[in-house]
């Protein structure tokens, strides 16, 4: 797993510049038609390394509301009060995927054998050592590229 910490902490990184400036007028702000939301794209980061730092026996750093809002499946807001505020949300950013990065080198194998704990992914990712791989790298990488997008679109 220390590869793939590498992985998840210079996506972090390269995830920092891409939301450092981000203010609560972007919450809400679609990069298209049926396109997500910067909002939703970085409270679903959020919740999704929380979901896996959770599982391998850390204490939250998000709050339990905002899976509701930005869970697999759910639609973004076209309402700024409807997220967090940006600050806030750059800020679990910042300290999910930090503690994910710095944790993932000592989960134990038996955590790393054990079954995804995530039921709609054991197809693809059986193990929580495959699942925790994908959110720290392609489920990351993916989202990201998509807050890119939205960058673009939005002339950010």
């Amino acid at each position: 797993m220390e590869d793939i910490a590498r992985v998840c902490a210079q996506l972090t990184k390269l995830g920092g510049s891409l939301i450092n400036d981000l203010t609560d007028s972007d919450l809400a702000a679609s990069s298209g038609p049926h396109g997500k939301t910067a909002g939703w794209l970085l409270g679903h980061l959020c919740i999704t390394g929380d979901f896996v730092r959770r599982k391998c026996g850390r204490a939250p750093l998000t709050p339990k509301e905002w899976g509701p809002k930005f869970n697999m499946g759910t639609q973004p807001s076209s309402v700024a009060s409807d997220y967090p505020p940006m600050g806030e949300l750059r800020s679990a950013f910042e300290k999910v995927y930090a503690d994910l990065a710095a944790m993932a080198p000592t989960i134990s194998a038996e955590v790393l054998a054990g079954a995804t704990p995530f039921e709609p992914a054991r197809a693809r990712f059986p193990t929580m050592g495959a699942f925790a791989t994908w959110v720290m790298t392609g489920h990351l990488g993916y989202h990201l590229g998509q807050l890119s997008g939205w960058r673009v679109a939005r002339n950010k």
